[in-house]
């Protein structure tokens, strides 16, 4: 194996041997947002993390706190306006002071963040405990634990050593304050599938004037670990019919089985309201939700595609409820 130069010229280059560090876990950091399907970007977590915990600061004060330059903030704090996650607002003693705070979707966005914050923050802790107290040879052995097990594996290994039977997962009504939940969830999961259409976002940045204003319904699937993870509409399209959409579960919820909870969930409620008729539309490229839709009690139907299948251009498959399947 080639020998490393760096060695050779050893803290003459810690500078470099620094940027070349950070640049490597920067890049497993975004790594393992992709791995989640959050659409994030590893500069922005420092930010974040402090007006979740300060809940207001200037941008003078963010820089002071975070060690960054003024121009930085506030680079970062403009990408983030632009996505909804903070507010920049000027404070009424001097315009050109500028406060951040977090916006409502923000702070949802923060809290679907937090699990996988959490197994990044144990994946580091255990990977820092592996060095000794010389900070030179503790570089060098944190490359070479990264090396071993890059910080993206150990997150994910982290993560996904939750306890998958840990509490039950409980289901919540819409409010205003879940609202940002519908949008966050069901715009991972269509970018990720498909794109998003016009009148998907409507809906998901309009719920409450979209479906529940309209005699629909909302609910939301909560794990004691995970948060608010899973979500599901039932929208009222007249004369007692009701079509099941926007079901969606956040990426790293996958393998807990929440989907199927909410389905059977959305389904007995619908049972409770005795509904005309419960229906969904979909595309056959989803061949595991299919699958799940058949095992509870939806049936392939042509007259549900005739009649409504033109609301979405993805849309190839329409299914109906009959009853309940084991």
């Amino acid at each position: 194996m080639q020998k490393d130069f760096l060695d050779e010229i050893a803290e003459l280059a810690i500078g470099s041997r620094l940027k070349r560090l950070s640049d490597l876990i920067m890049g497993q950091a975004q790594q393992t947002y992709d791995y989640f399907d959050v659409d994030m970007q590893p500069k922005w977590f420092t930010l974040l993390a402090l007006l979740d915990k300060h809940q207001q600061v200037s941008i003078v004060q963010a820089s002071e706190l975070l060690g960054v330059s003024q121009p930085a903030v506030s680079q970062y704090a403009k990408q983030l306006c632009n996505e909804n996650i903070i507010d920049i607002t000027p404070t009424i003693e001097d315009s050109r002071r500028k406060m951040l705070s977090l916006t409502l979707l923000g702070k949802c966005k923060v809290e679907t963040l937090r699990p996988m914050w959490n197994a990044v923050e144990k994946a580091a802790q255990k990977m820092c405990a592996e060095q000794d107290n010389m900070f030179y040879e503790s570089m060098r052995i944190l490359e070479s634990s990264l090396s071993k097990a890059s910080l993206t594996q150990r997150a994910i290994n982290e993560f996904h050593a939750i306890d998958k039977t840990a509490g039950d997962v409980s289901f919540l009504p819409f409010t205003e304050n879940l609202a940002p939940y519908f949008e966050i969830i069901n715009k991972q999961w269509i970018k990720r599938m498909f794109k998003l259409e016009g009148i998907d976002i409507y809906v998901l940045e309009n719920p409450k004037e979209a479906i529940i204003d309209k005699g629909g319904y909302i609910w939301f699937a909560k794990h004691p670990t995970l948060g608010i993870c899973g979500t599901c509409a039932l929208l009222n399209k007249g004369d007692g019919a009701f079509e099941l959409t926007k079901m969606g579960v956040l990426s790293q919820a996958r393998g807990f089985k929440i989907g199927e909870q909410l389905l059977q969930y959305v389904l007995s409620q619908a049972d409770l309201l005795d509904l005309n008729k419960v229906f969904l539309l979909t595309n056959a490229t989803c061949e595991a939700a299919i699958h799940l839709y058949e095992k509870n009690g939806f049936e392939h139907s042509q007259t549900i595609m005739d009649a409504y299948g033109t609301a979405y251009e993805r849309c190839n498959v329409a299914m109906e409820y009959s009853e309940r399947r084991s």
